[in-house]
C-alpha cells in the first residue's frame, strides 16, 4: 500500500493516508488546535517580554497534552477531541514514560559526543553535534519504544518489551516520517527566519523598544502552526502504529468516523 521511502508513501489515492488524516484531524478540531497555538505563542511572547525561558517546561506540557488528545481521539476511533476533563485514564503515565524517552534522547545527544571527545571542539560545534545527534535519536526511539506511553491511554499494561517488538515492525518508514513530522517544520522555520532578516526584518523579537513586532508575531504564528502540524502527524503516525500491531477490535467509543480502519493501516509498517 505505502512505499518505504517518507517522501513517497504512497496510497491509491497518491498520498500519504496520515498526513490526509492529520489534514482531516485539525479541519475538524480547529477550535481546539487554534487554542494550542496560542497558548504556544503566548507563552514565547512571555519569555521574549520577560527576558528568559521559564516557560520551556510549560511549552513541553502544553505539546504533550496535544499528542495526548490527538492519540486518544484516534483510539476512540471518532477522530475528533471531546470531553477534555474527563476521559483521562492514562495520562499521568503517558506523561512521565515521554519525560523518560526525553531524558533519555538528551542523556545520549549529550553524552555521546562527550564521550567521543567533541568537549574539545568549539562551543558552537559542540552544540550544533549535539543536535544532530538528537535529530537521529529521537525520532528514531519514537520509532522503536513511541508506542509505550500510548497503550496506557488504551488502557493496556504492555511494557517496554512489547513496545520493541512493535518497533522493529517497520522502522524505516516510520523513523522517516517522525523525523518528517517534528524536524520539518523547525527547518522550515529557521528558512523562513533567515529570509525575513535578510529583507531586514526584526524577525527574533516580538517586542521591539517596548512595541508589538508584527512580523515577529506573524512568523511566530506560522512557526507555531508548522510545529503544530507536524506534532499532530507524529502523534498520528504512533497512534496508528499501536492500533495496527493490535488484532482487528471495534474502537473504544464504538465509532469509526473518519479514522482509518487498523487492518488496513497495518499494510504502512509490512
Amino acid at each position: 500500500m505505502f512505499n518505504d521511502d517518507i517522501f513517497h508513501p504512497k496510497a491509491k489515492n497518491g498520498r500519504d493516508a496520515m498526513l490526509g488524516e492529520a489534514i482531516s484531524f485539525i479541519r475538524r478540531n480547529l477550535s481546539f488546535v487554534c487554542v494550542v497555538v496560542a497558548v504556544n505563542c503566548a507563552l514565547v511572547a512571555f519569555d521574549d517580554y520577560s527576558g528568559g525561558n521559564k516557560s520551556n517546561s510549560a511549552q513541553y506540557f502544553v505539546s504533550l497534552s496535544f499528542a495526548f488528545f490527538i492519540q486518544k481521539a484516534i483510539l476512540n476511533g471518532d477522530g475528533k477531541v471531546s470531553n477534555l476533563t474527563g476521559g483521562m485514564r492514562g495520562f499521568g503515565g503517558y506523561i512521565w514514560k515521554n519525560l523518560l524517552i526525553v531524558l533519555v534522547v538528551f542523556g545520549i545527544g549529550i553524552g555521546g559526543p562527550v564521550a567521543c571527545g567533541a568537549a574539545s571542539l568549539s562551543r558552537n560545534v559542540f552544540l550544533l553535534l549535539c543536535l544532530a545527534v538528537i535529530a537521529i535519536i529521537l525520532p528514531l526511539l519514537l520509532a522503536l519504544v513511541g508506542t509505550w506511553p500510548i497503550a496506557g491511554i488504551a488502557g493496556s499494561k504492555s511494557g517496554l518489551s512489547a513496545a520493541f517488538s512493535r518497533g522493529k515492525r517497520g522502522l524505516r518508514p516510520t523513523f522517516l516520517r517522525l523525523f518528517a513530522g517534528l524536524f520539518l517544520p523547525f527547518i522550515c522555520a529557521m528558512i523562513l527566519m533567515t529570509a525575513a532578516t535578510s529583507m531586514s526584518y526584526e524577525a527574533d523579537s516580538i517586542f521591539s523598544d517596548g512595541k508589538l513586532n508584527l512580523i515577529a508575531l506573524a512568523i511566530l504564528v506560522i512557526c507555531q502552526w508548522a510545529s503544530i502540524f507536524g506534532l499532530c502527524y507524529v502523534s498520528i503516525v504512533l497512534a496508528r502504529k499501536l492500533l495496527s500491531s493490535a488484532a482487528p477490535r471495534h474502537p473504544m467509543g464504538g465509532r469509526q468516523g473518519n479514522a482509518v480502519a487498523a487492518t488496513s493501516v497495518s499494510e504502512i509498517f509490512e
